[in-house]
């Protein structure tokens, strides 16, 4: 049985072939496209459990537009999405993230091991079993759902989203480390992690509203489930 449904949406032939031999060998249903528009119709076709999505593909839709319209549709918003970039700066890593991007990986980085172990996390992270609801304050939190009501309303959360705050939910006495949150361990260097959490956390204070205190910040550790808006 296939650990997972991932389709690779990559312009270059061999990086593209490369990436489908790896995650093949490593037990994963896979499935490539070379053009934006033709990964686009295979996402809504075969609805994968994640997308491997090059930023910089070429026509006239990039890679951030695809994970926009991901996201924009209800039968896709659930799809996890692992973003490869050659670009560099705190710039690019916001765009991807405001686009709806779970994780990335560049490709000056890319060994094929590194990788397993990212596409591994995010589908982990996007797998969550559990079917207890989680009640905190004014949020609930369903996983066997992966969805996040806050006063009632349901807000929609992209999968690494929803997990840091299931995991925020699931602690709330506790301040979980960046590298916790992330579910990164000793891999990555801790500047490009603190930034890749610290993105997320934003995105989700902001869809959080005025409940944004629900999400504290412990300096020097990393974040807990707020207890008030003045804790």
């Amino acid at each position: 049985m296939a650990k997972g449904r991932i389709l690779v949406i990559e312009d270059e032939d061999l990086l593209r072939d490369m990436i489908l031999e790896v995650l093949g060998a490593d037990g994963y249903e896979t499935a490539g496209a070379g053009d934006p528009h033709e990964g686009l119709r295979l996402v809504r076709e075969l609805t994968p459990d994640l997308v491997v999505l090059d930023l910089n593909l070429p026509a006239h839709m990039k890679g951030l537009e695809i994970c926009r319209e991901i996201r924009a549709d209800a039968a896709t918003s659930h799809i996890a999405v692992l973003v490869l970039t050659g670009n560099k700066g705190d710039e690019y890593e916001t765009a991807m993230f405001d686009a709806g991007a779970d994780e990335y990986i560049r490709k000056t980085d890319f060994k094929p091991q590194l990788f397993l172990r990212r596409v591994s996390a995010v589908l982990r992270r996007a797998t969550q079993t559990s079917s207890a609801a989680l009640q905190q304050g004014p949020l609930t939190v369903y996983p066997a759902r992966r969805e996040a009501l806050v006063d009632g309303e349901a807000i929609a959360f992209t999968p690494t989203e929803f997990d840091i705050l299931f995991k925020l939910a699931s602690n709330p006495e506790r301040a979980i480390s960046r590298r916790e949150l992330l579910d990164r361990g000793g891999e990555g260097d801790d500047a490009a992690v603190d930034r890749t959490v610290d993105v997320h956390i934003l995105a989700i204070r902001r869809k959080l509203g005025e409940f944004a205190w629900l999400v504290s910040t412990v300096w020097g550790v990393g974040y807990r489930l707020g207890t008030g808006p003045d804790a």
